[in-house]
């Protein structure tokens, strides 16, 4: 049996047997929402709770709902900053157990036990905590066709990130962008990272402001990521500031952009 057949046997056997959040046996569904207008998805990585409690102000001041990614145990800190979060309209997303590289770890086990090992136990902590994550963030956006097949069995939507080649505009970049009209048949998102903006060719605000201009006259959504969000540069991690989050924020308002949540999407 080849690599290909093997894992399309695991993958339906699983799908079978634990296919969706809330291991009911029903397929990912339909959020119900209506998305018929292109708009912007602001997505937040790892467990920078203190960052985005602290933020809420900001994304409140401009009616933004975004949707953070938790990785590891959702303990009391998680639980604490999830409530939080979601009483402001924010969503909650799976970022897996331990971080790890899915496509490298699937080439060294069965997809199966990545689901086992990183995603059922963190899904089964967060229904406790009472939430249901309807998408997942590939850590270090490592995907690729047999991560998304075994992934797609769990969730309605994925997320990973593309890197621009040096003088690219990213407004030229297809991939960072989705019709609205078929974003319900997107199941993995290519998103944008936005750390450091705008300071990096590639995130100026310059570059930032195309890209959400194209997403209004196409009517396409634009899927944006990050990390912590302070003011100035951390000890550790990815950052964006509020200020470059405020000036992103503003264009979209002013392009008259909604901003859409993962579980808003069909």
């Amino acid at each position: 049996m080849n690599r290909k057949h093997f894992v399309f046997v695991v993958v339906a056997v699983l799908a079978a047997a634990c296919s969706s959040p809330d291991a009911s046996g029903e397929e990912p569904r339909s959020s119900g929402f209506d998305v018929d207008r292109g708009g912007v998805v602001m997505t937040f990585d790892d467990r920078n709770f203190d960052d985005w409690v602290s933020a809420l102000p900001l994304f409140d001041r401009f009616g933004v709902n975004a949707t953070f990614f938790i990785s590891g145990k959702i303990d009391e800190q998680a639980v604490e900053a999830i409530g939080q979060l979601r009483s402001h309209g924010h969503a909650i997303g799976s970022h897996s157990v331990h971080h790890l590289k899915a496509v490298e770890y699937c080439q060294d086990h069965p997809p199966a036990v990545f689901l086992r090992n990183e995603i059922h136990p963190q899904l089964e902590a967060f229904q406790a905590a009472g939430v249901t994550p309807t998408s997942f963030a590939y850590p270090m956006s490592r995907n690729d066709a047999v991560t998304d097949e075994t992934l797609l069995t769990v969730f309605r939507h994925l997320r990973t990130g593309k890197n621009v080649a040096d003088g690219q505009r990213v407004c030229d970049v297809d991939a960072f962008f989705v019709p609205a009209s078929r974003i319900h048949q997107q199941g993995c998102l290519i998103a944008k990272g936005i750390d450091y903006a705008p300071t990096r060719p590639d995130r100026t605000f310059e570059q930032i402001d195309a890209a959400l201009i194209r997403a209004a006259e196409n009517n396409e959504i634009i899927v944006f990521y990050a990390h912590r969000i302070c003011a100035t540069k951390p000890d550790g991690g990815h950052f964006v500031t509020p200020e470059a989050l405020t000036q992103i924020f503003s264009k979209a308002k002013e392009l008259n952009l909604p901003f859409y949540t993962f579980d808003q999407l069909p």
